[in-house]
């Protein structure tokens, strides 16, 4: 008997040891879908596709982030239940990941490329403007590089050094010179909101053709536009998605064309939140810039962000509890195991 009670406890072992190599192979399984993003550089030649993705909006005021595809931009062949493979801490964090209609080839200026055409409702307006007025910004990637608006700080000194701004905001409101919103003359008046419909996509790469082939990217910037577009003839906006306005005469604007970009001091568009209905056309420049910065180091300029320290308190808070919370759990499995054991 206690031969069988000694063969019994072996298998049980034996028995549970196979559980747990069984358990480890299923996670190091799960493990393998994650990876580490930016890890090793992608050399690009000319012409090579470049997919912009976007990972969500995000704001300093409210501290809640949503999801791109929360507002009705532009997403034309794009499958909104798909989503990019994430990292852990991605996963974790809660991050989605997903594409957009922005297609880039590699070392290929085009100006005035026409995105979409929108016609959205009240709601959809009121949805942008609000958003807007929370300060919301677009978080965009690109060979996992943030997208940022470029600001030059002058030193002390006399020299300039360049830093980014993360992201870039939805659009804009009039507001006082101390931040508050402007007053409205008449109860009846709407509050002055503008939407950045138009992008200025700057690509910097760097290329070394004595050491390798192909370009590397170390840079993503962006200048956003508010431009009510025009058109003088009818346009057939469907034939017109993802085509530069004007080439071989079709899809023409009067406010930019292929070889007339967009001009700073262009009427702005104006979100009218009381109209029924509102036409939105959305477009986009890209130039490729090379740049001496090298791969290695591409990450300094977004390490010196100008990003003000502001705390994001919500965050802060939803970490906290989830360390309580784990804290408590594993505090009642362990008083739970010890006083079977004391028994």
């Amino acid at each position: 008997a206690a031969v069988n009670m000694h063969l019994g406890g072996r298998c049980s072992r034996s028995g549970g040891v196979m559980l747990l190599a069984v358990v480890l192979l299923a996670a190091a399984a799960n493990v393998s879908a994650f990876y580490l993003p930016g890890v090793a550089p992608t050399d690009y030649s000319l012409g090579d596709k470049m997919q912009v993705k976007v990972e969500a909006l995000t704001s300093v005021k409210t501290q809640l982030p949503y999801e791109y595809y929360v507002l009705p931009f532009c997403h034309d062949g794009v499958n909104l239940h798909a989503t990019d493979a994430l990292n852990l801490g991605e996963v974790l964090k809660g991050s989605r990941i997903y594409e957009t209609p922005y297609i880039f080839h590699m070392g290929v200026d085009q100006s005035c490329k026409i995105l979409c055409r929108k016609e959205y409702d009240a709601e959809e307006l009121q949805a942008f403007a609000l958003m807007i007025q929370e300060e919301y910004r677009v978080n965009m990637l690109l060979d996992n590089l943030p997208i940022a608006m470029t600001i030059f700080n002058q030193m002390d000194d006399g020299t300039t050094t360049k830093s980014y701004e993360i992201g870039y905001p939805i659009g804009f409101a009039d507001v006082e010179e101390d931040g508050s919103p402007k007053k409205k003359k008449n109860k009846d008046d709407q509050d002055a909101v503008y939407l950045f419909n138009h992008l200025r996509f700057t690509i910097l790469y760097n290329e070394d053709p004595s050491q390798r082939e192909g370009r590397r990217m170390v840079g993503f910037e962006v200048e956003p536009f508010s431009v009510k577009h025009s058109y003088q003839n009818m346009v057939d906006w469907e034939n017109c998605v993802d085509k530069v306005a004007g080439e071989d005469g079709e899809c023409a604007l009067s406010s930019c064309a292929f070889d007339r970009p967009i001009n700073v001091n262009s009427p702005p568009l104006l979100l009218d939140t009381k109209a029924k209905t509102q036409e939105v056309i959305w477009s986009y420049d890209i130039v490729f810039k090379p740049s001496p910065v090298r791969w290695s180091t591409r990450w300094d300029a977004y390490l010196s962000s100008s990003d003000d320290a502001q705390i994001h308190w919500f965050s802060i808070l939803n970490s906290f509890m989830v360390v309580i919370f784990l804290s408590g759990l594993v505090g009642l499995i362990m008083v739970h195991t010890l006083r079977k054991d004391f028994q």
